[in-house]
């Protein structure tokens, strides 16, 4: 026959194990998390579980020494319970911040003088008496609460009250199954307070025992079932809170039968979803498109949202467009969605694409065999071809047979430097059979993950090339003609002069010397188009003290009248510029000493260095440059209305912007005067250069001066004799030093 204290003593040890079992399980869920939650929810668990084999024990032991033991090992095992259970809840609900060793020594201090109470109980303050009591028949001892052990329970109460009350604001502010594991926690916390506040009350129609360790088991047992049915402990509520509410991502968690399990406030307003989404179908919540099938099959998709033909969702004034993963949560058929907004990056993409695709020039991009992997749409207008006729071709094959080699070799030899540019011309085959001529840059960006290969900007010259080639070929014809036209006038000429009086000399020799000034300019144009294709690369190091003194040197022996000084700086003395920058210097020079109009022109070249600029002037004291003139070269460009009178300063305008320089000009006060060997300043010419460090051994003055030599053929080209040549930086001087408009 079973008694009832048979079933009693069953529920005692049973609320022990189901307490262990419910500790064991939290342990091996939170085991490798770093908060403490966990930890403190085995010591509650396990300490529940001791307390409630001590009770079993006791009633066991009867009325004995050892039963009366038991009784005050069983409250020591108690009393730290409940501060226990108020730093589970600070960790569970994410104040673990709270929690520091000072304040948790602070709250150790009831737990630690109450079980010294409980041993010691001096002048019966805790347990005001300690007696036999029959106990579903069985004797035990019952211990009687004194004040102190009140002023416990009541301590006791208000944490507890305060655990709960963390409890239940986690899940006021959680969703979903996070809310459930709040929920369950606090009212699992409530049977033991409850059992408790039973045992103070001491009613008569019970027996005069604390059976708070069985309502501890009962607990366990609810709390065993939340770990299965709500993962308890697999993520908190301050998780859910901080990790997943509170993302930028939109987020869906779906079960095996693609039913909403959780949704945070991004993904509702994302998708549009009114109210809350769990327990929907996840295909009535995402939109209705194939991708959406695809990514609750397992499969990472990329999908767009708004006011577009194929995605229609929500009511976006523009398309928003989503990146979405996939990922199994462990769970059999849970899976997280997890949609990360990336409207910005496409839009930036498709914006660059249209720029690509809508683009003239032509973007290719090749591997190192030369195979194209991408071509932009502009190749159809180029060359003929759609973009999906070349896309995996070899590119040599489509150049001109005399410009592959050309092509391939710089492009193979930059293959080992990253980064490298190389500037390309070749001839490519039109569909329709013909050539064209293509001009551009190509890159090696093997290293760049989003290229992978040559990326080549291409342009169609052909027209350019045709025009030049025309062009070439009339300003020859027209140099030819006029050479010939300009012999037959000198020819005329010197039999005028020779048949004619002196003033009818005089009139021949003025059309001699304007002939051969014609002469000379043809083939100066021709010099000065040759001279200048070398330009626009940037300059190299040069001495530009070096050019100063030997072009000042030229000048004396050129014009012994003129005075020619220099001032230059031996520091800094170096600047970014090519060996063009000898003929620009003597222009200058040369002007200002032919057009001066007086006895003794007096011209002073000067440098100086400021950080990164180094500035030349070269000043005169003569009439000054033609504001007509001064103005078509600063602007760049000639009108009918304003244009200079030769191309002297156009050649000096060109040679610096080649260079990346800059040209100006300054009169009177501006010219700078007062550091001058002269009061009258006619002009002043500044050419501004980007400072450079080099070597005075690196290129002899030399290779400065002299590298541009025009030739002049013919009959009496310069009034000096047959075959006379022009110097190193201009065309020949006039025979007599007469003045004249600078016609260079």
């Amino acid at each position: 026959m079973v008694h009832e204290s048979d079933i009693f003593l069953a529920a005692v040890f049973g609320a022990g194990v189901a307490s262990a079992a419910a500790g064991t399980l939290a342990y091996l869920r939170t085991r490798e998390r770093r908060d403490h939650a966990g930890t403190a929810f085995v010591v509650i668990t396990y300490s529940a579980a001791l307390w409630a084999g001590l009770l079993g024990a006791q009633l066991l032991a009867g009325a004995t020494d050892l039963g009366y033991a038991l009784v005050l090992a069983k409250w020591v095992v108690a009393t730290p319970i409940v501060t226990t259970a108020l730093l589970f809840g600070l960790y569970y609900t994410g104040r673990g911040e709270w929690v520091t060793r000072r304040r948790v020594a602070l709250l150790g201090v009831e737990p630690a003088v109450a079980a010294a109470m409980v041993v010691l109980n001096p002048g019966d303050l805790f347990f005001s008496a300690i007696t036999v009591r029959s106990v579903f028949e069985l004797p035990t001892y019952v211990a009687h609460p004194g004040p102190a052990f009140v002023a416990h329970l009541g301590y006791c109460a208000l944490v507890g009250v305060g655990f709960v009350m963390l409890l239940a604001e986690a899940a006021s502010r959680s969703s979903g199954p996070y809310r459930r594991q709040a929920t369950t926690l606090a009212l699992a916390a409530c049977v033991p307070i409850a059992t408790e506040t039973v045992f103070v009350l001491d009613p008569a129609w019970l027996p005069r025992v604390d059976v708070t360790p069985v309502g501890f088991g009962a607990s366990s047992l609810v709390l065993v079932f939340a770990m299965y049915r709500f993962d308890l402990f697999d993520v908190a509520p301050v998780a859910h809170e901080t990790v997943f509410a509170n993302l930028d991502d939109a987020i869906l968690v779906v079960d095996e039968s693609d039913r909403v399990l959780e949704a945070n406030e991004a993904a509702s307003e994302a998708f549009d979803v009114d109210g809350d989404a769990v327990g929907r179908d996840a295909e009535a919540v995402l939109p209705d498109v194939e991708e959406t099938e695809a990514l609750l099959d397992g499969e990472d998709a990329e999908f767009a949202l708004g006011d577009v033909t194929e995605f229609v969702a929500g009511s976006a004034a523009e398309p928003t467009y989503f990146e979405a993963t996939c990922e199994s949560l462990g769970r059999e058929g849970v899976r997280l969605l997890v949609f990360r907004d990336v409207t910005d990056r496409t839009r930036v993409e498709r914006r660059f694409r249209a720029y690509v695709e809508h683009a003239d020039d032509v973007i290719a991009v090749a591997d190192a065999d030369g195979v194209v992997r991408y071509i932009s749409p502009a190749v159809e207008g180029v060359l003929g071809y759609d973009p999906e006729t070349l896309e995996g071709e070899v590119i040599t094959d489509y150049i001109h047979p005399d410009d592959r080699r050309s092509v391939a070799e710089p492009f193979a030899e930059s293959l080992d430097r990253p980064g490298e540019s190389i500037r390309v011309s070749f001839r490519v085959e039109h569909r329709d059979g013909g050539w064209r001529a293509l001009d551009g840059v190509g890159v090696n960006r093997f290293h760049d993950p989003h290229v992978g290969g040559y990326l080549m900007t291409l342009r169609d010259e052909t027209r350019r090339e045709r025009y030049e080639q025309r062009l070439k070929v009339l300003t020859r014809v027209l140099r030819h003609d006029l050479r010939n036209e300009l012999n037959v006038v000198l020819g005329y000429a010197d039999v005028i002069a020779s048949t004619g009086g002196e003033e009818t000399a005089d009139h021949a020799r003025n059309i001699q010397r304007s002939a051969e000034r014609l002469a000379s300019l043809g083939e100066r144009v021709r010099g000065v188009d040759e001279t200048l294709r070398s330009t626009d690369h940037g300059g190299r190091p040069v001495d530009v003290v070096a050019v100063v003194e030997a072009v000042a040197d030229r000048a004396r022996d050129r014009f012994p009248a003129a005075e020619v000084t220099t001032d230059t700086e031996d520091d800094g003395r170096f600047a970014y510029a090519d060996e063009l920058l000898a003929t620009a210097v003597w222009n200058l020079v040369e002007n200002a000493a032919r057009h001066h109009g007086g006895e003794t022109p007096r011209v002073a070249v000067t440098t100086r260095c400021d950080g990164d600029t180094l500035e030349l002037r070269v000043a005169d004291d003569g009439p000054g440059i033609p504001d007509e003139d001064r103005a078509a070269v600063e602007s760049g460009h000639e009108t009918k209305l304003r244009h200079a009178s030769g191309i002297g300063l156009w050649l000096v305008r060109w040679i610096v912007d080649g260079v990346d320089g800059e040209l100006a000009f300054a009169d009177g006060s501006d010219a700078g005067g007062d550091g001058l060997p002269f009061e009258d300043v006619g002009s002043v010419v500044v050419l501004r250069l980007r400072a450079a460090e080099g070597d005075r051994d690196a290129a002899s003055v030399a290779d400065q001066i002299e590298p541009w030599r025009v030739s002049v053929t013919g009959e009496r080209p310069d009034g000096g004799g047959e075959g006379a040549a022009a110097g190193p930086f201009g065309p020949p001087s006039e025979p007599d030093g007469a003045p004249r408009v600078d016609d260079d």
